[in-house]
């Protein structure tokens, strides 16, 4: 999944604007307009908190988004997703 799908999801399920969701993240709107352009990277807090109001899991949005940024941990990602399971 990619940020931007995340940030697109979370707006679409919350049924919340993206300033809405902004202001309730503490950041400014154009730090969540440049993450979901990509031009900043999100960290874990906000990804969690994206995906919650996407209503997805958070860890797994989290690792899918890490993998894709560093595609050589993926495999330590993937491992986690695994453990959490059990």
């Amino acid at each position: 999944m990619k940020i931007a799908e995340l940030l697109a999801i979370a707006k679409i399920r919350s049924g919340k604007e993206q300033q809405q969701i902004a202001a309730e993240m503490g950041i400014d709107a154009s730090r969540l307009t440049n993450i979901g352009k990509g031009k900043l990277k999100a960290n874990a807090s906000e990804i969690a908190y994206l995906a919650q109001l996407a209503k997805t899991d958070p860890l797994r949005a989290i690792a899918e988004i890490e993998s894709e940024r560093e595609p050589k941990f993926a495999p330590m990602w993937a491992n986690l997703l695994n453990v959490s399971k059990l």
